[in-house]
């Protein structure tokens, strides 16, 4: 292909990671779009009376030397680097993380008893598990089934979780008490895949400021990122992409991280097969609550998990202790997520306050006037759902934008349970692909 030098070489739709990632691998033209007012997609911060929040509990641990010097450069250096500090609370306290390694340490010996002997009367598969249920089931036993796994998962995705497949679980979900240790990534096919987080796992944050600030860096050092602009209109045809805001860009490929069922809506002649398609994938919103606490707190625990039906949140992220400088400040940020969709009514006015009874039953809040300002962010797309039926659904919708030279990569262009890290590789790797096809 000829190169049009009246056409943008790669457009890209979303200041995200991938789309930054793949900015700084292209070595050819390209613009970024971005709808918001900054980039970073999912993996943005803000700062309320010195607190820093982010959207969400962010970490950053990968498997990829590409990807870690990547960032390390980024960031000049400032990625600091610490063991993780995560806890369940279960059973009136606080164990070690994940429940499966720890349930030992609940007062009640009864329930000790019940999660131990549902391990040991484990009986070996005799086909691999049909659905996240019977995954937990025949990995954990009855008795973690029953005392944790069970009920967090069904908290923290919204819904039956017999229509969820296990294709993600390997690199999710850490291996019970008393089972060999494996390495936290594993080799598959010459590549490396990310293991489940341990006790002892190491993470990174930024030296200075909320998580954003490896994507404000990255997007520093690519520059061509337009802000506020919102694709309302792709002529794959034409090759052109119109904004809401008047803009228009002519293009030689298109590269998108939007969602999948909103790229379709903008593409002109998406057949009707397709939007009834993408309308089948499932996605887990997510609100986030936001606590802001008028002191330092008192403690190292980073996150704190939670199976609890009245409690609301899933996870509670103390983001002050990501780094030695959010530590310093005088106003610590606390972040509480919650699943929604259709099936888990949402009660939103309770989340604060009993995310708040929780914190102080646990003595980390001395009272509710320690939080001095809380607030929330509505997220739309959250996690991507494993359905049975998403893998053939995604492989001929992409198979259909790539013959309009359309290439999706992030967490919902591929509609894959994917971290920031994992979002940066594959970013990188559709640059090189592209680039290849070069002439």
């Amino acid at each position: 292909m000829t190169s049009d030098p009246s056409r943008i070489r790669f457009l890209l739709l979303g200041a995200g990671p991938s789309s930054l990632a793949f900015a700084s691998a292209a070595k050819q033209p390209f613009v970024i779009l971005e709808k918001e007012g900054r980039p970073g997609g999912l993996c943005r911060s803000f700062t309320v009376d010195g607190g820093v929040f982010d959207l969400g509990g962010h970490s950053f641990h990968t498997p990829h030397d590409t990807v870690f010097d990547l960032v390390q450069s980024a960031l000049d250096g400032g990625l600091q680097l610490q063991k993780r500090n995560a806890t369940v609370f279960t059973h009136g306290k606080l164990i070690g993380y994940p429940f499966q390694e720890f349930f030992g340490q609940i007062d009640d010996p009864k329930v000790v008893e019940e999660c131990q002997r549902g391990l040991d009367q484990r009986t070996p598969a005799g086909s691999p598990p049909a659905h996240l249920e019977e995954f937990i089931l025949q990995k954990f036993g009855q008795g973690i089934a029953d005392q944790f796994m069970l009920p967090y998962n069904r908290k923290l995705w919204a819904r039956d979780i017999r229509t969820i497949s296990c294709d993600w679980t390997a690199q999710r979900v850490a291996d019970p008490k008393g089972a060999a240790k494996t390495e936290r990534f594993k080799t598959t096919g010459g590549g490396v895949e990310r293991r489940p987080l341990q006790a002892d796992s190491t993470v990174g944050y930024p030296s200075e400021g909320g998580f954003e600030q490896i994507f404000v860096r990255m997007a520093d050092r690519v520059g061509n990122i337009l802000c506020n602009q919102t694709v309302v209109s792709i002529d794959s045809r034409e090759r052109r992409v119109t904004c809401r805001e008047g803009s228009v860009h002519d293009y030689e490929t298109l590269v998108s991280s939007m969602p999948l069922p909103e790229l379709l809506r903008c593409i002109e002649g998406t057949p009707d097969r397709l939007h009834a398609l993408a309308a089948q994938l499932e996605c887990m919103s997510l609100r986030v609550e936001f606590l802001l606490v008028g002191r330092r707190l008192e403690t190292e625990i980073q996150r704190i998990y939670c199976a609890d039906p009245e409690i609301p949140p899933h996870k509670i992220a103390l983001n002050h202790n990501s780094s030695d400088s959010l530590r310093a400040v005088d106003r610590h940020a606390i972040m509480a997520e919650v699943s929604v969709s259709p099936e888990k009514p949402l009660d939103t006015g309770q989340i604060a306050p009993r995310t708040v009874g929780l914190l102080r039953q646990l003595g980390i809040l001395r009272s509710e006037r320690d939080v001095i300002w809380t607030g929330h962010q509505d997220i739309r797309y959250g996690y991507p759902i494993y359905t049975h039926q998403r893998p053939a659904i995604v492989a001929e919708i992409k198979e259909w934008l790539a013959a309009r030279d359309i290439h999706t990569v992030g967490r919902f262009g591929e509609w894959e349970y994917i971290n920031s890290d994992k979002c940066i590789l594959k970013g990188m790797a559709l640059a090189r692909d592209l680039r290849a096809d070069l002439p």
